[in-house]
């Protein structure tokens, strides 16, 4: 079909692709080039494409390195429905395809070609921001009028339909050899544009999406923060706010599992936190785990003092003695920072665990540092107030109940008495002649003695 009679814009339709391997160099960025196809506008350029054939009544296409058509006008007649059907002329063509695949290749720059079967070819890459990522052709054209009796030969040689043969070649566009590369310069360079900007446009979009993702993400967290921050200044209960903190990241974060361990001065030992997505059985046998350089993520981060990721369960050496409760909780992967208040004192480990073999990368690494952040505030908030209730209601000596304490459980003690209707009773312990020890023994070894019989 020619020119002439090529279908509206609105109408064109991306023709069958050439056969020819385009992508000969296993070193081009296919990736890249796979990415490339994926921003472009191919309708738009169809359009375009279909346009300047009207104009100039050649065809164009933009193939990309895998020999796939992106985008074109319409093929000539006589190639598409005459040389490429018959095995003889079919070969010419894809001799022609090939080696303008490997001027391209060895050249990287435009190639030109007759083919056997009497048209021209003509091709050049496309480079974004300085990647060859596609390929432009420009083609089957004559560049002096045509022999029409080698052609009537050749139909008789491949069994074509003479008269609508020698119709589509008379319909093939004549480009004389000097406008043939101001021709390709102008459509290669048109093309290598239009194809930049959509690129840069879709890269562009990609990247605004990018960022709006981001500032939703960071958004959220924000709130997250600022809920967990209102909760301790409430003075709400510790497992409470550890356990939404937990929850809104792992909302935040989908196929994320978290808890919290905190660790037990007297013991020594990490006791349950919080872990609301983790078995109950889980939860349960960690409670009480032991520190060591081996004891699987969190044991291990709270006796360094440092992160430890186990980027897959079964082959990591600290969960070697743990795999029945990997299988378990249908875990794979556990990342755990510890958690130190000001002094670098480790108060509790926050752990992430997820369902397949994974680690963090450097920016969710410091996100694990502002999550064991808000858990330490929440931990040294509970334990300064518990530090404080006791300084208030215990004697600092001793570690016995104070009078206000006294008079709080006696009040207690009464109301309770009242509503039973039931008797109580108060027992005093009194030390004699304790004055003595004090004014000969000096006031530290009362205080001794004092501590000893608390």
């Amino acid at each position: 079909m020619s020119h002439s009679e090529s279908p509206k814009a609105s109408d064109q339709a991306v023709q069958p692709p050439l056969i020819a391997k385009w992508n000969l160099s296993a070193g081009e960025d296919t990736v890249a080039s796979h990415t490339f196809a994926c921003s472009l506008d191919l309708p738009r350029l169809n359009t375009i494409f279909a346009n300047f054939q009207q104009a100039l009544g050649v065809t164009i296409a933009l193939i990309d390195l895998q020999g796939k058509v992106l985008a074109s006008s319409e093929w000539q007649h006589a190639c598409l429905n005459f040389h490429r059907q018959q095995p003889g002329t079919l070969h010419n063509c894809l001799q022609s395809d090939t080696v303008l695949a490997n001027q391209l290749l060895q050249q990287q720059q435009q190639a030109v070609y007759r083919c056997h079967n009497g048209l021209t070819d003509c091709a050049a890459p496309i480079r974004i921001n300085g990647r060859h990522l596609a390929n432009v052709f420009i083609g089957q054209f004559f560049q002096e009028p045509p022999d029409l009796a080698s052609f009537r030969q050749q139909a008789a040689e491949n069994d074509f339909d003479q008269a609508g043969y020698l119709d589509a070649i008379t319909r093939i566009p004549i480009i004389p050899a000097q406008k043939v590369k101001p021709m390709l310069d102008l459509i290669s360079t048109m093309a290598e544009q239009i194809a930049e900007l959509s690129y840069n446009h879709s890269q562009s979009q990609q990247l605004l999406e990018r960022v709006e993702q981001e500032v939703k993400r960071r958004t959220l967290e924000l709130q997250m923060q600022n809920q967990i921050l209102s909760l301790i200044s409430q003075n709400a209960p510790l497992p409470y706010i550890l356990e939404q903190l937990v929850l809104q990241i792992e909302q935040q974060y989908p196929g994320l599992i978290c808890s919290v361990l905190l660790l037990d001065d007297k013991t020594g030992r990490l006791q349950h936190g919080a872990a609301p997505s983790l078995p109950e059985a889980y939860n349960r046998a960690v409670d009480g785990l032991k520190l060591g350089p081996m004891a699987g993520s969190c044991g291990a981060a709270a006796h360094s003092g440092e992160i430890l990721i186990a980027e897959d369960l079964y082959t990591h050496p600290n969960w070697q003695a743990y795999r029945e409760l990997v299988d378990l909780a249908s875990i794979r992967s556990c990342w755990s920072i510890p958690i130190k208040d000001a002094g670098q004192r480790v108060l509790g480990t926050f752990g992430i665990y997820q369902r397949q073999p994974a680690k963090p990368d450097q920016t969710f690494t410091e996100k694990m540092r502002v999550f064991s952040n808000l858990a330490e505030l929440a931990i040294s908030r509970f334990n300064a107030a518990e530090k404080i209730r006791h300084m208030a209601f215990y004697d600092q000596l001793t570690g016995l109940a104070n009078r206000r304490l006294l008079d709080e459980r006696i009040q207690q003690a009464l109301a309770l008495s009242k509503r039973s209707k039931r008797y109580g009773a108060l027992m005093f312990l009194d030390l004699n002649n304790f004055k003595p020890v004090n004014d000969v023994y000096g006031h530290k070894t009362g205080d001794m003695l004092l501590r000893h019989l608390a």
